[in-house]
């Protein structure tokens, strides 16, 4: 009885070398871009069979930044996405999704006080929005059985390319004889599973403690590794994780070179298995 589950140097390294020269070939980056330029030359884009983990505060931007990706990836690179919204409502999301692409306040929508040229931006921008391939499943406290099934289903019947998760720590809160810890390690281990059975890329939301609040000046705003919600299981089996960062929220208007940083949002690669870790501003409010 042969045994596929393993290879020997001959075939691995045949494998390594025509992974190379294609890309070499290919001057993209390897994996789905993520819509930010200085982001994917820092971690090759989205890549199949990895798990990329967005880290955030409250009022830090997090939820808009993965939305701005998603919009990127439908409209851009015009593949099929499929999200799941644990923390909020599809309605919710659709409207900041229309929000941003049409470049309007989310408050003017939700109040419906447009103004003349944003009616005008909203006509004309709807329409590309109707077809774009997106898929959304909503449900609080989300079942971890449950999010597989439906992802697996939405990959073999909508051919979707990447999942997004808004918030690791909604997904399977139903069993009460776990504790949080064993719920989010059970949770990033699943989804390290299906990345690489399915070979997709999976990006996931997390809360971030408290403790940043209470570490004062520039660096110690910024979110650390430690400061993820059950951080080691996290840190562990994720292949990226990047922090989002909002310098002005804590009154902090400009970094040590004098540099504005009134309506930033900060994007910190804390892991980056394989490649280097850094920071940008990709400018978003």
């Amino acid at each position: 009885m042969s045994d596929d589950s393993y290879i020997n140097m001959r075939e691995m390294l045949k494998d390594c070398i025509s992974d190379v020269q294609e890309r070499a070939i290919n001057t993209g980056v390897p994996g789905i871009p993520t819509g930010f330029q200085p982001l994917d030359d820092l971690i090759g884009g989205f890549e199949k069979g990895k798990v990329y983990v967005i880290g955030g505060r409250p009022c830090m931007g997090k939820e808009e930044l993965m939305l701005s990706m998603i919009l990127d990836i439908i409209l851009e690179s015009k593949l099929p996405v499929l999200m799941f919204s644990t923390n909020h409502q599809k309605a919710d999301y659709v409207q900041r999704l229309l929000a941003i692409h049409c470049d309007i306040l989310v408050m003017h929508l939700f109040q419906g006080s447009l103004e003349p040229h944003e009616w005008d931006r909203l006509d004309k921008r709807t329409g590309e929005l109707v077809d774009a391939p997106l898929f959304m499943h909503d449900s609080l406290d989300l079942p971890l059985n449950e999010l597989v099934e439906t992802a697996r289903n939405c990959i073999r019947e909508k051919e979707v390319k990447i999942i997004l998760i808004d918030c690791l720590q909604m997904v399977d809160f139903t069993n009460e004889d776990d504790n949080p810890s064993d719920r989010v390690a059970k949770v990033m281990l699943s989804l390290k599973q299906l990345a690489r059975l399915c070979n997709i890329p999976i990006i996931v939301g997390s809360m971030l403690s408290r403790g940043i609040e209470y570490r004062e000046g520039l660096e110690g705003k910024q979110p650390q590794l430690m400061d993820l919600m059950n951080s080691s299981f996290i840190e562990g089996l994720a292949d990226v994780i990047m922090m989002v960062h909002r310098p002005e929220y804590y009154h902090i208007y400009q970094d040590d070179n004098g540099r504005n940083l009134r309506g930033l949002i900060e994007i910190i690669v804390r892991k980056n298995a394989l490649k280097t870790i850094g920071q940008h501003f990709p400018g978003l409010s």
